[in-house]
């Protein structure tokens, strides 16, 4: 950061989708530059913007509490590349 002249803000949500104050702060930021860019209403993209944030938040709390749904198969060789394009195109034999 003392090199690169730049800052880091940790993004905190909670379950329900409250933000930190940073985390306000940055969307807010955010919201602003989107909306002068865009042209625009900046009450029109910080509604977009908590709104994908709300759904992603909602998504990611039943994915923890719930579990992936997708097959896990641990059968893959670690020292070949071919298992691997095999898992990805789901060809199996």
């Amino acid at each position: 950061m003392q090199i690169e002249q730049g800052t880091f803000t940790p993004l905190v949500f909670t379950t329900t989708g409250s933000m930190g104050p940073e985390c306000l702060q940055f969307h807010k930021s955010l919201a602003e530059k989107l909306a002068t860019k865009s042209g625009e209403r900046y009450s029109d993209v910080m509604n977009f913007i908590r709104c994908k944030l709300s759904f992603m938040c909602v998504r990611s709390s039943l994915l923890c509490l719930r579990g992936s749904r997708t097959v896990r198969r641990d059968q893959v060789e670690s020292g070949t590349d071919f298992g691997l394009y095999n898992l990805e195109l789901n060809l199996e034999g």
